[in-house]
């Protein structure tokens, strides 16, 4: 009887992750069209850097993506737009959107927005066109490419993060790996770059995976420090460090103190784009409200 239950239990299981699947999607760079209008690409790039500086809630940012993809209307390749509406693509996801299919839609389309800006690069065209895998064609990317680079990063765990029930995170273990690939490619070009963005990238890789899974809360502790180092007047990087390490270990000293930081920064001047600073400093109030009560 004992055997049989636990043939059962066993059944369920495997239907479960069956039913969930892998996370699967469409590459970026398939299915772009041709330039359908003649707009200045010049004039709307400058556009959105305009209005980046005002992009605080929804419809704003809804208006900054707009721009960039009417950006793609005449220039489909523009690298510029591409990487930055994978960045904004994430946000609307993480800041804005609270239901998770709608969560998955945002993070699908940064993902392949960055995956369209690495086609540009003609090496790593050449070894996805082959077969390659993003994350091994990494290997091929520049500094040119970074920023697209790291959003797919980001995406990816984001999607992970917010959208998998535990028996879907399971089954697409492999995408930690996958996404460890693409920060080892990011470190190799310029770990500093963005402030320390792929130094922050192998941190939070350490703190939030578990320990059997590689997870290393000193190791993670090491490269936060790098990362604040690298990115100073960057909101991010105190903000994960306080949300990713500090929340695990249970410093509430350090915890409090990176978050209180955080929050008496000016987003404007701050070096990470406003719109982000808006929303790490929104979750941050959040977070420390509820470490008070």
């Amino acid at each position: 009887m004992k055997k049989r239950k636990m043939i059962i239990v066993a059944a369920c299981v495997a239907a479960a992750l069956s039913a969930s699947g892998c996370l699967s999607w469409t590459p970026g760079w398939k299915d772009v069209r041709d330039a359908t209008a003649r707009e200045s690409t010049a004039a709307l790039l400058a556009r959105a850097r305009g209005e980046i500086s005002r992009a605080d809630d929804r419809e704003k940012l809804a208006i900054l993506i707009s721009t960039y993809e009417r950006v793609l209307e005449s220039d489909p390749w523009n690298y510029e737009a591409l990487w930055s509406l994978g960045r904004y693509w994430i946000l609307m996801g993480v800041a804005y959107t609270p239901e998770v299919k709608g969560k998955k839609e945002c993070y699908i389309k940064a993902l392949r927005y960055c995956e369209r800006g690495m086609y540009t690069n003609d090496a790593f065209k050449k070894r996805v066109d082959s077969g390659a895998p993003v994350w091994e064609a990494s290997d091929d990317l520049t500094a040119r490419e970074i920023e697209a680079m790291y959003y797919w990063y980001a995406s990816l765990g984001w999607y992970y993060l917010e959208c998998m029930n535990p028996l879907e995170k399971l089954l697409n273990m492999p995408l930690a790996s996958k996404n460890r690939e693409m920060v080892y490619s990011m470190m190799e070009i310029n770990p500093t770059w963005g402030g320390g963005h792929p130094l922050s990238a192998v941190a939070g890789y350490y703190a939030a995976l578990p320990f059997f899974l590689g997870g290393n809360l000193d190791k993670a502790a090491r490269y936060f420090e790098m990362a604040d180092q690298a990115g100073a007047g960057w909101l991010y990087v105190r903000f994960s460090r306080a949300r990713l390490l500090h929340a695990r270990t249970g410093d509430r000293e350090a915890y409090r103190k990176d978050l209180e930081w955080v929050v008496a920064q000016d987003p404007h001047r701050a070096k990470s784009p406003y719109p982000w600073n808006v929303y790490f400093q929104r979750e941050a109030k959040k977070m420390l409200a509820r470490d008070g009560n």
